[in-house]
C-alpha cells in the first residue's frame, strides 16, 4: 500500500513537472516565462475520479512532505487561495526541488501578490526565519520568480521595467526601420498578459495561435516602435504626441510605453537559447504600443487592385478623407487636464504613404515622431521643425536640405497630404505601376530644371538649391508636369469614379500652391472633403445584378489577404515562324495563368453587405396596397405575380447616410427597406460544434410556416389543436421542467430596433411554442407592461406595440434583473421552507437589448456583480448548484462596441467569480436555436469554431417520411426557386409589415389600408421563397456546400 501511496506521488510530480513544461514560453529576447494563468488553472481543479476534494495541488503539497515524520502537514490547501495565496510560491519552490518549505516561505509573508520580492527584502525575511544557507536560497528563489512575474500589457501602462523583468512577447517580427531612429515591429502577447482595458480597445486584434483541433491559444496583435538607447529625446517627442492625440479621430492608437534594460541571450550555435545568465547581453529600449496596422498606404497601392464600382469608390476616399481630420486634430489640438482646458499649435511635419496605416478597414496617421506644438496665440503659427520626407515636404521646407533652417507654417502639412491625394488618385485610375511611372516622371521633370539651371547659369552663381528627387515642386512652386498629370487623369476616369476628378481639383486649386498663407487650412481643408462625399452621396447608382456580386465577392474571397510572391517572367525573342509557339512562350504562358488573385479594395465589405441587403429585402418583401377583401391568387396561377414582379423598377444599390436609415422610404405605393452598406462591427459567432445546423430568423420563419401550413392542410392537427412541437427544442427541454421568461429591454436606444425585436420574440415564441404547457412569461426594463403564462403570439405582438420605446428612458438593468431574481430566491425559499409547495421550475430569461444600459452611467459592470450575488444566495438556498438551474441569454441587438465586449465579458470572465456558466450570448442575427438553448445546453455553449447557417437546413430538418413527402409536394407548389435581383414576395411581409419600417403592422388597429393581412392570412399559394442553398448567415451567398 506504501509503495502504491508513493508511486501516486511520484507521478503527481511528474505531471507537474510536464505541465510546467507546457506552460513554459520563450520570450523574444530567449528568456523562458510561465504561463501562469495556465498553470493555476490546471493545478485548481478536483481530480476526476479522486472520490474526494482532492486536487492536483493538495497532491503535490502531499508530495512535497513525503519525507515528513510528524502527522498531518503544517500548511493546508486553504493557503493557496485567498489575500495570502502562495500557489505560485509553491510552483517556484517545487522547480527548486524545495517545495517542502513553502510553509516557512509563507509565514515569512512571502505570498503571491507580493512577487516579485527584491532580494535583499527576501533574503532578510529567509534570515530572519532562520533558514540554513538562506543568502542561497534567495538568490535561487529570486532567479526563478522572474519567470513567474511577466510583465502585463496595460492601456496608457507608462512605466520603466527593471532589468530582471520579462517582457512576454512570444512572438516578434520586424516591419520596417524608421530611418535609422527606430525600428518597428510586429508583435503577439498571449492573452494572459493582456489587461482587460486593453482587451477592450484592442479586441478585433484577437486572434487564435494554434491549430483548430489543439487547445487555443489567444494572443493579441500590437506593433511595438523601439527606439535604442541613445534616441530617448526622440521616444519622449513621440510619446507625449502620443499622448496628446490618443482620443483623436483618425490617429493610430497609442495604447501604451515602456523603457527596459532589456537583458537578451545570444542564440547558440544550434540554435537554442544558452544556459540563463551566461553571457547575457544587456541593452537599454525605449518602446511605444500601437495597435497594429496590416499595412501602410504604399503597401495597400500594391497589394490591392483600385476599386471599380461606385461605392467602392466612394468608400476608399471617405476612408482616406479621416486623415485629414487627424491632421485637423494636430493643428487645432485642446487638451484638458485636470480640469484646464489648453489649446495648441501643432505639426505633423512627416506626412506620406509610409505614415499612413490601414486598421481594420479604415487609414490612420502614424508616427508623429517629428510633430511639435506650441501654445495657441492670434499670430499666424510658425515653428522650426525638423526631419520630414523630401519627396512629399513642402517647396519652403527644401531649404533645408540645404543646411538652412527656416520657421514655417502649419500649411506644410497640407501640402504633404495634397500629395499623397495626388497619390492615391493615380492609383484609382492607373493602379500601382501608374504610381511608378508618375515617380519617374517627377524624377524626369526635376532632372531637366536641374540641367536648364547649369546651362543658364555658371557653375558659381547661386541657384535655388534643386537637387535630385522626385519631390512634387521646382523648389518655389508645383512642377508644371503634375498639374499636366492631373489633368491625364481626369481624361481617363472611369464612368463609375465621380470623386477623384473633384478631388484633384481642390489638390490643384487649394493644396498644391506654392505660397504657404495661399493654402487651404486643415480646419476648411475637412468642410471640403465633406462636401464632397455628400456631393458623391447624392449622384445616382447602377444597378448591379446580384448573380454578377455574388460572383464577384467569391474571387474576391479567394484572393489571399496577404499578397503571395510574385511570379518572375523573363522576356524571351518572339518567334521567327509563324504558327509555331516556342517552348519559352508556352513557360510563359503557363506562368500567366498561374498569377495570384488579388483583392480588390473594399469589394468584400461593399458585396456582402449589398447582397444582405438584398436578401432581408426578398425576406421582409414589399407589400402592395390592394384590397384586404380580395381573396388570394388560387394555388398554381402566376402569371399575374410574374407580372407584377418584372414591371418592378430594378433596386439602385447605394450607401445612404445615416438619416436615410432611420427610417423607411416611401416610393410608388410601396415600403422599401433602406439599403444601409455598412457593414455590422458584431461578428457572428456560433461557438458550436454540435452536428445541427445554426438557424437564423428568417430560416426559423419559413420552417415555422411550412409547419403551420402542414397543420392547416389536415396532415398533422391532434384533436386538441396544438401545435407541433420543434423536434430539435424537444429533445433538449424534455428532461427539463422550464419557465422561460423574456425581458425586453425598452430603452429609447432600442427604438431603432424595435421591430426587429418584435419580429424575433415573435418567432421565438413561435418556435418555442408547446414546449411549456404554462405559457411564457414577457417584462419589460421600463414601465408596468408585462404577459404571465401566455401561449399566444398574438397577445406578445400587442405588448410589444404598448411598451414601445420612448423619448428619455434610459436602462439600469439591475432593476428589472434584481426583481426576477427576488422573485426566484422568494419561490425557492417558500418551496424550502413548506413541502408541499409545488417545486420550482428551472428558469431560462432570454434578455432582448442593445447591450447599452445608459442609465447606470459608468457603472455598468454591476450587472455582473448583482448576478453573481444572485448565484451566491440561490447556492445558499439550495446548495451547490448542478444542471444549470438558471440561466440567462442575452441576445444583442445593434453594433455597439462596448456593449458587445461587456455582454461577452458577463459570457466569459463571470466564472472567475466563482459561479458557474450560466451565461450565454448571440447577436439578434445569429442562430435561433442557440437564443433558446445556448445558455443550459453544453454543446450550444461550448468554445468551438465560427459556424454559419448551414442553408440546406430547412429542407434536412424533417421529423417523418410522411412530413418530407408534405414539405416535398408544398415546395412543388410553391414558387421556391432560385431568386434573382427583381424577386419581390407580394403577398407576404413578417407580422410588423417591413421588418424595418417605421409603420408595424399592428393587430390591435382597425386595418383601413388595403391588403395588409394578419399573420393567419399571410402565406398564400404564391409566396415566392428565397432558395436557402444560395445563402448563408455570412453573407457570401456561396452555394451549399461549396465553402
Amino acid at each position: 500500500m506504501a509503495d502504491q501511496r508513493s508511486l501516486d506521488l511520484d507521478a503527481s510530480m511528474r505531471d507537474f513537472q510536464s505541465k510546467l513544461r507546457e506552460c513554459t514560453m520563450q520570450a523574444a529576447c530567449g528568456r523562458p516565462y510561465v504561463l501562469v494563468a495556465k498553470l493555476t488553472e490546471w493545478l485548481r481543479p478536483i481530480v476526476s475520479g479522486s472520490g474526494s476534494d482532492t486536487t492536483r495541488a493538495s497532491r503535490l503539497l502531499v508530495a512535497a512532505y513525503r519525507n515528513r515524520h510528524q502527522p498531518g502537514l503544517p500548511i493546508s490547501v486553504e493557503q493557496f487561495s485567498g489575500d495570502d495565496c502562495c500557489l505560485l510560491v509553491f510552483c517556484i519552490l517545487l522547480t527548486l526541488d524545495w517545495g517542502e518549505l513553502v510553509d516557512i516561505f509563507q509565514r515569512c509573508d512571502v505570498v503571491d501578490r507580493l512577487l516579485p520580492i527584491p532580494l535583499r527584502e527576501l533574503r532578510a525575511k529567509l534570515e530572519t526565519a532562520g533558514l540554513p544557507d538562506a543568502e542561497k536560497l534567495a538568490t535561487r528563489f529570486d532567479e526563478m520568480q522572474w519567470r513567474f512575474c511577466p510583465a502585463r500589457f496595460d492601456l496608457h501602462m507608462g512605466r520603466d521595467h527593471v532589468k530582471n523583468r520579462i517582457i512576454p512577447i512570444c512572438r516578434k517580427e520586424e516591419i520596417n526601420s524608421k530611418g535609422g531612429t527606430a525600428q518597428l515591429w510586429q508583435i503577439d502577447v498571449q492573452e494572459e498578459f493582456v489587461g482587460c482595458k486593453l482587451k477592450k480597445v484592442v479586441s478585433s486584434s484577437r486572434f487564435n495561435a494554434n491549430n483548430p483541433n489543439k487547445e487555443p491559444d489567444y494572443r493579441y496583435q500590437f506593433a511595438l516602435k523601439t527606439f535604442q538607447d541613445g534616441n530617448r529625446s526622440l521616444y519622449t517627442n513621440e510619446k507625449e504626441a502620443f499622448h496628446a492625440l490618443r482620443d483623436h479621430k483618425g490617429m493610430v492608437q497609442y495604447l501604451a510605453d515602456y523603457g527596459h534594460k532589456e537583458t537578451r541571450l545570444p542564440p547558440n550555435a544550434s540554435g537554442t537559447s544558452t544556459t540563463e545568465g551566461e553571457h547575457e547581453i544587456t541593452k537599454t529600449t525605449y518602446n511605444i504600443l500601437l495597435e497594429f496596422g496590416d499595412m501602410d498606404l504604399d503597401e495597400f497601392f500594391a497589394e490591392r487592385l483600385p476599386p471599380v464600382l461606385q461605392t467602392e469608390v466612394e468608400a476608399f476616399w471617405k476612408a482616406l478623407f479621416e486623415v485629414a481630420d487627424a491632421v485637423e486634430s494636430i493643428h487645432n489640438l485642446i487638451t484638458c487636464t485636470g480640469g484646464v482646458v489648453q489649446e495648441y499649435h501643432g505639426w505633423h511635419a512627416d506626412i506620406k504613404p509610409d505614415n499612413i496605416l490601414s486598421v481594420q478597414g479604415k487609414f490612420k496617421l502614424a508616427d508623429p515622431g517629428f510633430a511639435k506644438f506650441v501654445k495657441k496665440t492670434d499670430k499666424i503659427p510658425e515653428e522650426f521643425v525638423l526631419g520630414g520626407t523630401e519627396t512629399y515636404g513642402a517647396p519652403e521646407r527644401h531649404p533645408g536640405r540645404r543646411g538652412t533652417l527656416i520657421a514655417v507654417p502649419q500649411t506644410i502639412d497640407t501640402w504633404s497630404l495634397g500629395c499623397v491625394f495626388s497619390i492615391a488618385a493615380t492609383w484609382m485610375v492607373l493602379g500601382y505601376q501608374g504610381i511608378r511611372q508618375f515617380g519617374k516622371m517627377r524624377e524626369k521633370a526635376i532632372q531637366k530644371i536641374i540641367q536648364e539651371q547649369h546651362t543658364q547659369h555658371p557653375p558659381w552663381t547661386p541657384t535655388s538649391g534643386l537637387s535630385a528627387g522626385d519631390y512634387f515642386h521646382d523648389g518655389r512652386q508645383v512642377l508644371d508636369d503634375v498639374i499636366s498629370w492631373h489633368r491625364v487623369l481626369r481624361n481617363v476616369l472611369r464612368r463609375t469614379d465621380t470623386m477623384t476628378s473633384r478631388v484633384l481639383d481642390l489638390v490643384d486649386q487649394k493644396m498644391l500652391l506654392g505660397v504657404a498663407k495661399e493654402r487651404i487650412t486643415a480646419k476648411d481643408l475637412c468642410t471640403e472633403l465633406r462636401r464632397i462625399a455628400e456631393h458623391n452621396q447624392a449622384e445616382p447608382r447602377d444597378a448591379i445584378p446580384e448573380s454578377i456580386m455574388a460572383a464577384l465577392l467569391e474571387v474576391d474571397e479567394e484572393a489571399p489577404s496577404k499578397p503571395v510572391e510574385s511570379i518572375s517572367i523573363e522576356a524571351t525573342p518572339d518567334i521567327g515562324q509563324s504558327g509555331i509557339v516556342s517552348q519559352d512562350r508556352k513557360a510563359r504562358k503557363s506562368k500567366l495563368s498561374g498569377l495570384p488573385l488579388m483583392k480588390t479594395t473594399h469589394r468584400s465589405e461593399y458585396l456582402k453587405s449589398a447582397l444582405a441587403a438584398h436578401h432581408v429585402e426578398r425576406e421582409t418583401p414589399v407589400v402592395p396596397f390592394h384590397n384586404r377583401s380580395e381573396d388570394p391568387i388560387p394555388t398554381g396561377v402566376q402569371g399575374s405575380l410574374d407580372s407584377v414582379v418584372r414591371s418592378s423598377p430594378p433596386r439602385q444599390i447605394s450607401t445612404p447616410t445615416r438619416s436615410e436609415n432611420a427610417g423607411v422610404s416611401h416610393r410608388n405605393g410601396f415600403h422599401q427597406i433602406p439599403s444601409d452598406t455598412s457593414i455590422p462591427r458584431v461578428p457572428i459567432r456560433q461557438k458550436i460544434s454540435r452536428g445541427h445546423a445554426p438557424q437564423n430568423v428568417f430560416q426559423a420563419r419559413q420552417e415555422i410556416e411550412r409547419r403551420q401550413e402542414i397543420d392547416r392542410r389536415g396532415k398533422f392537427i391532434t384533436l386538441s389543436r396544438q401545435p407541433k412541437k420543434d423536434q430539435l427544442l424537444t429533445r433538449f427541454f424534455g428532461n427539463r421542467d422550464i419557465s422561460k421568461k423574456f425581458l425586453v429591454d425598452n430603452a429609447e436606444s432600442m427604438r431603432q430596433h424595435w421591430y426587429e425585436a418584435t419580429y424575433l420574440l415573435d418567432t421565438l415564441v413561435m418556435k418555442a411554442a408547446g414546449q411549456d404547457d404554462d405559457g411564457m412569461d414577457l417584462t419589460f426594463t421600463t414601465g408596468p407592461e408585462k404577459l404571465e403564462r401566455k401561449k399566444s403570439t398574438s397577445e406578445f405582438t400587442k405588448i410589444m406595440k404598448k411598451a414601445e420605446p420612448m423619448d428619455g428612458v434610459h436602462t439600469d438593468m439591475r432593476r428589472p434583473l434584481g426583481d426576477i431574481f427576488s422573485n426566484y430566491i422568494e419561490e425557492t425559499q417558500k418551496r424550502k421552507k413548506y413541502l408541499y409547495q409545488k417545486d420550482v421550475k428551472n428558469l431560462t430569461l432570454i434578455i432582448l437589448t442593445d447591450g447599452i444600459w445608459a442609465g447606470m452611467g459608468s457603472n455598468k459592470d454591476a450587472v455582473n456583480q448583482k448576478i453573481v450575488s444572485f448565484i451566491k444566495n440561490l447556492e445558499e438556498t439550495i446548495g451547490k448548484l448542478k444542471d444549470r438551474p438558471v440561466s440567462i441569454e442575452f441576445i444583442q441587438f445593434g453594433n455597439d462596441e462596448d456593449a458587445t465586449y461587456r455582454l461577452e465579458r458577463l459570457d466569459k470572465d463571470l466564472k472567475c467569480e466563482g459561479i458557474p456558466d450560466i451565461i450565454d450570448t448571440e447577436p439578434s442575427s445569429g442562430d435561433v436555436n442557440k437564443m433558446l438553448l445556448g445558455s443550459f445546453v453544453e454543446e450550444y455553449d461550448e468554445e468551438g469554431e465560427d459556424a454559419t447557417v448551414d442553408p440546406g437546413y430547412l429542407m434536412q430538418r424533417t421529423e417523418s417520411p410522411e412530413e418530407i413527402r408534405e414539405l416535398s409536394s408544398l415546395t412543388r407548389n410553391s414558387t421556391f426557386q432560385p431568386f434573382s435581383p427583381m424577386d419581390r414576395n407580394l403577398d407576404s411581409s413578417p407580422p410588423n409589415g417591413n421588418l424595418y419600417s417605421s409603420s408595424p403592422w399592428d393587430p390591435t388597429r382597425q386595418n383601413t389600408s388595403p391588403n395588409v393581412r394578419p399573420p393567419d392570412q399571410r402565406r398564400s399559394a404564391t409566396t415566392t421563397y428565397t432558395n436557402p442553398r444560395y445563402y448563408s448567415n455570412d453573407h457570401s451567398l456561396k452555394p451549399h456546400g461549396h465553402r
